[in-house]
């Protein structure tokens, strides 16, 4: 049984937009070439792991809920960067495995999505990733052991940017901080571009902080801010439920931006990065794009 939460398959999000669009489970049936009972069960799974209903039916008529029209964008921006994805693969001859490296917070966060999608669509192709800190993926790509990398940078790169992250301040619930506070500050050991940026806007308002905890990849990072032990700088996009932004009377200074870029080596299977590449942008453009309030209007969790 697929637990509520679990990734969505491409045949729900499908039903769903023929049914949606032609407001009809039997044109819907038509159109897809299947029953319409068949429908009716990949319609009624979608909302079963949503836990949320998205199209109110009667005897008459077939319309979306609230819930609905905002998951029918959700639905079509997942079901164009499978097609275009699967375009891009699909060319003859092209097979293999494409290893790429992943920074840390987006592997915890995002990375299961973008390898449903390549699970679901090509399963002949191969996927194998590293996943780890930008200075460690710096480290692999240049050995060739990796194809090509998600990275983060501040300022001038040599990788093709792919969209920003507003960096913000988090911490447990329980945690009180007062602008008279030195700041308990928990960051990657060093080098971290992440740390940098924390530092240096700590330094220019004047702040003082306190070095509580150094931790060698995120999940030690998430740990400690989760015990309530200090705050941490991260995306906005990639904070928690369990963590909460740091409120403006902590007086704590804006962080700015980071880019994440895409690097690859010469040599590289360049249908298979571009495919990747697509997806890696449209699943972070759903994260901290336009699409945001439809998603967040949906209450998904870990956003």
């Amino acid at each position: 049984m697929q637990e509520h939460g679990s990734l969505i398959e491409t045949d729900e999000l499908r039903a769903f937009d023929v049914v949606a669009t032609r407001r009809s489970f039997s044109l819907a049936a038509k159109d897809i070439g299947t029953s319409q009972s068949t429908i009716s069960q990949r319609i009624a799974r979608l909302e079963k792991r949503l836990n949320r209903k998205l199209i109110h039916r009667t005897t008459r008529q077939v319309n979306l809920t609230a819930d609905g029209e905002a998951m029918l964008i959700y639905a079509r921006s997942m079901l164009a960067i499978s097609e275009e994805a699967r375009l891009r693969l699909a060319q003859p001859g092209l097979k293999g495995v494409l290893k790429v490296g992943i920074e840390d917070e987006f592997a915890r966060t995002r990375l299961p999505e973008v390898l449903g999608i390549f699970r679901a669509q090509f399963p002949d192709f191969g996927l194998k990733f590293i996943t780890g800190r930008n200075e460690h993926l710096q480290d692999v790509l240049r050995s060739h052991e990796v194809d090509v990398i998600l990275g983060k940078s501040h300022g001038a790169s040599s990788g093709s940017a792919l969209w920003q992250e507003q960096l913000v301040w988090i911490g447990h619930r329980s945690l009180e901080l007062k602008p008279s506070d030195p700041v308990p500050l928990i960051t990657y050991l060093k080098p971290s571009l992440t740390r940098s940026l924390a530092e240096s806007a700590l330094l220019a308002r004047g702040r003082a902080w306190i070095d509580v905890a150094e931790c060698s990849n995120l999940l030690g990072v998430i740990a400690a801010a989760r015990s309530g032990l200090g705050v941490i700088a991260i995306g906005q996009s990639f904070k928690k439920m369990v963590l909460e932004e740091v409120p403006e009377a902590a007086d704590l200074p804006p962080l700015g931006k980071l880019t994440y870029v895409i690097e690859g080596n010469l040599g590289a299977i360049d249908p298979a990065v571009d495919a990747f590449r697509a997806v890696l942008s449209e699943v972070a453009k759903r994260s901290t794009g336009a699409e945001s309030e439809g998603r967040q209007s949906l209450g998904r969790e870990g956003d």
